[in-house]
């Protein structure tokens, strides 16, 4: 019986020393995030409750080294809108729920100004128990047809959850390939400004380490795709 005992610690202590290395193994992230909303309108044209309706009180984003895919659980009148980065490939996809066309658009479309870009050693939030830095991101609009004039931005990174930042590179859409490069981490808490529209704050709730479905990153075959 002794030995039987032994035997199942030992088989045990393997299984747990398994899933440890591979939840914490991999280099970078891969798994859930799930995020929490809250918007103040600086526009009395756009009240904080149709925001809340039609782009969602929450998000979640699947995470993997080469892509991402982020759902923002609206319930207007398009339903969710789900967004998917293909770093692989150098696009983006767009897709809404009551929509049966999906939007294509390559990176790096967009050439915006940057006014201000700084890693804010002495801005620290606690955000799920952990002490997080941030990074500050401003710029404006060039395009004449965009929907904002001025963007600015705080993202809060913990560094346990690791991006790789060559793949980021030429993902320049608002800036992003800075911000990986200089935090080599995903945002886990963000405050935007959307000037002269509306303010957002974006933080994370939960966090799961896992395997991801190759399929969460494929866009819907049975829509149209269009591409930018």
């Amino acid at each position: 019986m002794l030995a039987i005992i032994k035997a199942m610690k030992n088989v045990l202590l393997f299984y747990i020393l398994l899933v440890v290395s591979t939840m914490y193994g991999q280099k970078y992230f891969e798994g859930e995030i799930n995020y929490k909303i809250e918007y103040e309108s600086i526009n009395p044209n756009i009240p904080k409750e149709y925001l809340e309706t039609e782009l969602g009180k929450s998000f979640t984003a699947y995470v993997k080294e080469d892509r991402y895919a982020m759902i923002y659980h609206g319930t207007g009148q398009q339903g969710w809108m789900k967004i998917i980065v293909r770093l692989d490939q150098g696009f983006s996809y767009t897709e809404f729920e009551k929509s049966d066309t999906i939007m294509k658009t390559k990176f790096g479309k967009e050439k915006d100004e940057l006014i201000e870009f700084k890693r804010n050693k002495n801005d620290q939030k606690i955000i799920l128990g952990q002490s997080c830095e941030s990074i500050s991101i401003a710029y404006k609009a060039t395009n004449s047809e965009s929907f904002f004039q001025t963007f600015k931005g705080k993202y809060y990174f913990d560094p346990r959850y690791k991006l790789n930042k060559n793949l980021y590179e030429k993902y320049t859409d608002g800036f992003w390939n800075l911000f990986v490069k200089e935090s080599e981490s995903i945002s886990i808490r963000s405050e935007t400004a959307f000037y002269p529209f509306f303010k957002v704050v974006q933080e994370a709730i939960s966090i799961e380490i896992k395997e991801m479905s190759f399929s969460l990153f494929e866009p819907d075959e049975s829509k149209i795709i269009n591409e930018k």
